[in-house]
């Protein structure tokens, strides 16, 4: 007789399952990175969109102020918003999910000046490539020579 392992079951029943009923809005995650030739650190959050959408969800909104109090009146913030081209993504949408992390940035007290909104080019697919990426660079390094 075959015996298939009880995992192999389990992994299938679960596959099988249905779908949630309710899908949150933005997966969000943060992230800190230390820069090879200082002790400074850099907040990095990451914000992540469902398909086609620039809306951010409570969670998401509680990550980008917490990045905000990372950064002080001389810090510059650095928006880098993505798109999904498997998804039917274009730049457009990357720039409304930078524009929509930008106004809460200004609404949680960060200048306009101070933020500076890219949109990636990268050819990226999935969960990864529908996010915006907020880095805190602190004065001490804004002051740095190129």
């Amino acid at each position: 007789m075959l015996e298939i392992p009880i995992t192999s079951i389990l992994l299938s029943a679960s596959l099988l399952a249905a779908a949630p009923s309710r899908v949150p809005m933005a997966q969000t995650g943060t992230v800190e990175q230390e820069l090879p030739d200082s002790q400074a650190l850099l907040p990095v959050a990451a914000v992540f969109f469902l398909p086609k959408s620039s809306a951010l969800s409570p969670l998401a909104l509680d990550i980008v102020a917490q990045t905000a109090r990372r950064a002080d009146s001389r810090s510059i913030v650095i928006v880098r918003a993505n798109h999904d081209h498997e998804a039917g993504e274009t730049a457009q949408i990357a720039a409304r999910r930078g524009d929509a992390v930008r106004d809460e940035l200004i609404r949680e007290g960060i200048p306009n000046s101070a933020i500076r909104i890219l949109i990636s080019d990268a050819t990226g697919t999935g969960i990864e490539a529908r996010s915006v990426v907020v880095s805190v660079i602190p004065d001490a390094l804004a002051d740095r020579p190129a």
